[in-house]
């Protein structure tokens, strides 16, 4: 609904975020730093060291995101509204599991890419996105005709280049990628799975032009959709195994990922009035 004394275009039914809560809420916040500050030091020790195994950023991974699955809990009544609340815990109760079934994938490299437990983790993942799609949407009302009203002077081109940039720039990665991508058999779920994250990114930062939550919300999840897109792209250059390149961005996945699923978390609180 549009709020036409502030010119946004939501309404905020949940309570403001207590001082008290907001503690608990920076302290899960500093112990996934600390435990994301601990697993990337892991990681290139073992990289640079040329260790076998990787079981603490294995473990650590999905435990970052259980604890930013706890802060969506914590949210509780101070939400934005309560639809909104529902479907950002229900896209974490998908990508939880993602994470856990990814990150056993990484603990044992016997496990080829196109391993079953890979793929259910890549479907998984893609009922996250479209979770995360109808949430951000927020009803797709630049889709609608009354829309033109809001925005009279808006050109085609000035309502597509967002999705144009977005998609555009995936396209030419895949193409980059495509014979690597063919060697492991990723040429029919990769571009499959690229077109929900895009869609993701695309109607996260559609939520920071056109008001569709908070200014702070919604640069949230604009950022958090935008480092998912990273993750994935650097995700399949791990994925098509091109020696040190792929080891290297191995080691910055998380960084991206990590970023991604503490944002999304965030972006569901309500700060403030």
């Amino acid at each position: 609904m549009q709020n036409t004394n502030t010119g946004t275009y939501y309404q905020l039914t949940g309570e403001v975020l207590s001082k008290a809560k907001l503690k608990w809420v920076l302290g899960i916040v500093g112990l996934i730093l600390f435990i994301a500050g601990s697993m990337f030091a892991v990681d290139w020790m073992i990289y640079l060291y040329k260790i076998e195994g990787n079981y603490y950023a294995g473990v650590a991974k999905p435990t970052i995101s259980l604890l930013c699955l706890v802060l969506v809990v914590l949210i509780g009544k101070n939400y934005l509204d309560r639809r909104d609340w529902v479907l950002l815990l229900l896209a974490f109760c998908f990508m939880l599991p993602t994470d856990i079934l990814m990150s056993v994938v990484g603990l044992n490299p016997d496990v080829p890419v196109d391993s079953p437990i890979f793929m259910v983790g890549g479907v998984l993942s893609i009922f996250a996105h479209i979770v995360l799609i109808i949430r951000l949407g927020r009803g797709f009302p630049y889709f609608k005709s009354s829309w033109k009203e809001r925005y009279p002077d808006q050109t085609l081109l000035g309502k597509i280049w967002l999705p144009l940039a977005v998609y555009g720039s995936a396209v030419i990665a895949i193409i980059i990628l495509w014979d690597d991508m063919a060697l492991v058999g990723h040429t029919v779920i990769g571009p499959i799975y690229t077109a929900f994250f895009c869609t993701t990114t695309w109607f996260a930062w559609e939520t920071v032009r056109y008001k569709l939550y908070p200014r702070l919300n919604a640069w949230f999840a604009a950022l958090a959709a935008t480092c998912w897109y990273l993750t994935e792209i650097t995700g399949e250059i791990y994925n098509i195994g091109i020696g040190d390149i792929s080891e290297i961005i191995y080691r910055i996945i998380w960084i991206f990922y990590g970023t991604n699923v503490v944002l999304f978390a965030l972006s569901g609180f309500r700060w403030k009035e």
